[in-house]
């Protein structure tokens, strides 16, 4: 195995908690409940226990694998047919619980020609799938920016169980053919989704916001929104695509209390890239960490799919990467062969509260009357400036023509 110590590749030992039948529906506060004991941590309780505080950082990762206690707060999935595949690996790799998140098919598919269409079937398959396993999965559908009935649909699926959202505003990507956003039909602060925010705000549901702060007016659009709505629960995947401006996530963070990041990079391109940031700047990540104990959760945003099926070995290889990268001093992993890289080696305080606790105290809190008090220094978030009336959505920036001969 990569770490080749059998303390932390210990995944096939952990035991399973039982899954619930399919018929179980949970209400919402009964969900939260089950959270708080699935952590194993109330409200705000990240403290270590004395014998914890003992313990190394791969002693950490072996008891919290045992246990199945680790949260994936970023996965996509296809459909119900992938359900026994999802829980297998989850049960493998010490992962009890994991957040479904809502896909277009283009998502699941790579066919960028789908755009983002047939994402009403994806929210159908992830809320059936937590509401027959509520234990393992939670459900965070998506909605369509465009469609004017999307309050609605979101308030329907969360009386079925769903238990936050998902939104692809603020995703840079432009489609191959035409310089034209695929994700991102207008801004994040539109008028027309104020009364989704709103909603979700008011509800306490949390939503993953897949924002790229290096489009232009993107970081204004999204900052608007987080001022508006200074209740709303945020999470921001792939360190909010910041991993190489810690400034950006250091002025984030200390402006917006109810932010949170997760540190998964998806695609292997970018895991690789990331593992590789990661080493050659542990310095920066561990003081990054340190300063934000209660901030960041753990993701992996594999995307399950039978289009692209993969191995148990495809699996595990991934995630003992992100393990080995958060608690061993140097590793090696498969996917970077004849490479050994520098870990994180983090406290095991902060590997819990990364790996389950945060999310826990995320999910369950309530946030009211939030002040934002802070005035936020622009100069510190590194992004282009632009000209951007309110609710304005800009164009994407010109793609240069590439030279020939």
């Amino acid at each position: 195995m990569s770490s080749n110590d059998p303390a932390v590749d210990a995944f096939s030992s952990a035991a399973s908690p039982p899954l619930a039948g399919p018929d179980a529906v949970l209400g919402r506060r009964t969900f939260l409940a089950q959270v708080g004991m699935a952590t194993g941590v109330a409200l705000g309780a990240t403290f270590p226990t004395n014998a914890q505080a003992e313990e190394s950082p791969t002693e950490a990762i072996k008891r919290i694998v045992a246990a199945r206690q680790i949260i994936n707060v970023h996965e996509h999935v296809q459909g119900e047919a992938n359900t026994e595949t999802l829980l297998r690996e989850m049960d493998s790799l010490g992962i009890g619980r994991t957040i479904l998140v809502g896909s277009p098919w283009f998502t699941l598919s790579l066919y960028e020609q789908a755009g983002f269409t047939r994402h009403d079937e994806n929210n159908a398959a992830i809320v059936a799938m937590a509401r027959a396993h509520p234990e393992r999965f939670e459900a965070w559908p998506t909605v369509n920016p465009l469609e004017a009935d999307k309050v609605d649909k979101l308030k329907a699926l969360v009386e079925q169980g769903a238990t936050g959202a998902k939104l692809y505003l603020g995703h840079g990507y432009t489609a191959s053919r035409r310089n034209t956003y695929i994700f991102h039909p207008i801004a994040m602060d539109d008028g027309r989704m104020m009364g989704l925010y709103e909603y979700l705000a008011a509800a306490h549901l949390p939503v993953c916001f897949h924002v790229n702060p290096a489009k232009p007016g993107f970081m204004d659009e999204f900052v608007t929104v987080l001022r508006r709505f200074p209740d709303l629960k945020v999470n921001t995947p792939h360190y909010m695509l910041s991993s190489m401006v810690h400034s950006r996530l250091y002025e984030m963070l200390e402006t917006f209390p109810h932010l949170m990041v997760d540190i998964s990079f998806g695609h292997d391109d970018y895991l690789r890239t990331g593992l590789q940031r990661i080493s050659s700047s542990t310095g920066a990540f561990q003081r990054l960490f340190s300063t934000f104990p209660e901030r960041f959760l753990f993701g992996t945003d594999y995307v399950v799919t039978s289009l692209r099926p993969q191995s148990h070995d495809w699996y595990a290889e991934r995630t003992q990467a992100y393990l080995d990268m958060l608690s061993r001093p140097t590793y090696t992993t498969p996917l970077l062969p004849g490479r050994t890289l520098n870990g994180l080696a983090l406290s095991s305080h902060l590997i819990e509260n990364l790996l389950y606790r945060n999310y826990g105290a995320f999910q369950r809190s309530q946030p009211e009357g939030t002040v934002i008090a802070r005035e936020l220094a622009w100069g510190r978030l590194r992004v282009p400036s632009v000209n951007r009336a309110p609710g304005e959505a800009l164009d994407p920036p010109a793609r240069r023509r590439r030279r020939r001969g």
